[in-house]
């Protein structure tokens, strides 16, 4: 399975080493219609014949119909032919996915967490609104270098959560967000979801195994370390040392955010481990100091990496 595309220049078997062959892939997942989720399907998909793809590739995705491409190799979202039109081309099967929504294929069990059904219908009712807010947007390929961020992490202050109303962040408040577990191992993908609703399908989980909370071998921290998608709630009702952070960290937003790295190290702390992992796919996203760390009761591990083996 894969799991969102980046960019258009990030789907490349030069840049992503790891990435198999696409007739080997059998379902992909567009998590949400945000332009460094789709450019790379959009682009790929515009060019493919069906013998490029698996024999039973499933695309899964909401809103696909939304989505917009441009003839000069851009994604856009204000005119040419849809993403639909691509997979319809291709005669390939598209289905969508909404919260407590179950997959279960080849020893896999994909719980989806996120997004709701209303979330759906707001956003289709408010699209030509937003559309016209994603049209003011610059998406580049290039990274662009920052400044290396220096900040103190304080175990006693409780870290203040800043959420966004799930209404005004309907790009994020839609996306998928899933529960994989396979074997003894268990994967919490976020995409850019919206925490409260994260948290929420995850309390009904650990009401009906009544458990405290669910054991998370890694987690795909939402929204690129956005401070607005991490909060400490959700954190307690997981227990996992293992994220990852997918962003090159350049500007505008520079992310990961200070603020969500602050609470995955005091929830792993409070929580009782001796490490706890960053996973990165670019080097500069993980340029941060911890001005204190050596006074912390845990080890911090920053990775760089194309790929974790748990």
């Amino acid at each position: 399975m894969l799991i969102d595309s980046g960019t258009a220049s990030t789907l490349r078997k030069n840049r992503n080493p790891s990435l198999p062959p696409f007739r080997e892939i059998e379902f992909y997942l567009l998590t949400h219609i945000d332009y460094d989720h789709i450019g790379g399907f959009v682009n790929f998909l515009s060019k493919a014949q069906r013998n490029d793809l698996h024999p039973d590739l499933i695309f899964f995705g909401n809103t696909l119909d939304l989505i917009r491409y441009k003839d000069n190799d851009e994604v856009g979202f204000h005119h040419g032919s849809a993403l639909s039109a691509h997979i319809s081309a291709l005669k390939l099967n598209s289905k969508p996915l909404f919260s407590e929504d179950v997959l279960c294929f080849k020893n896999i069990k994909i719980t989806i967490l996120s997004p709701t059904l209303e979330h759906i219908h707001i956003l289709k009712e408010k699209w030509i609104e937003i559309e016209k807010e994603l049209n003011k947007k610059y998406y580049g390929d290039e990274f662009v270098s920052v400044q290396k961020k220096k900040f103190k992490i304080d175990v006693k202050a409780a870290p203040d959560d800043s959420v966004k109303n799930p209404i005004k962040d309907l790009l994020n408040s839609t996306s998928i967000a899933c529960l994989i577990e396979y074997e003894n191992k268990k994967a919490l993908m976020l995409g850019d979801a919206h925490p409260e609703i994260i948290s929420k399908q995850l309390k009904t989980i650990l009401k009906n195994q009544q458990i405290e909370k669910i054991n998370i071998d890694v987690v795909k921290i939402s929204h690129h370390g956005s401070k607005h998608n991490t909060t400490s709630e959700l954190l307690s009702l997981i227990s996992c040392n293992r994220f990852i952070i997918s962003t090159d960290g350049s500007r505008p937003y520079n992310h990961p955010d200070i603020e969500t790295i602050n609470k995955i190290i005091i929830n792993s702390i409070n929580a009782g481990f001796t490490k706890v992992y960053f996973y990165f796919n670019y080097q500069s996203a993980s340029e941060f100091e911890i001005i204190n760390e050596a006074e912390l009761d845990i080890e911090i591990c920053k990775i760089v990496t194309n790929e974790i083996i748990l």
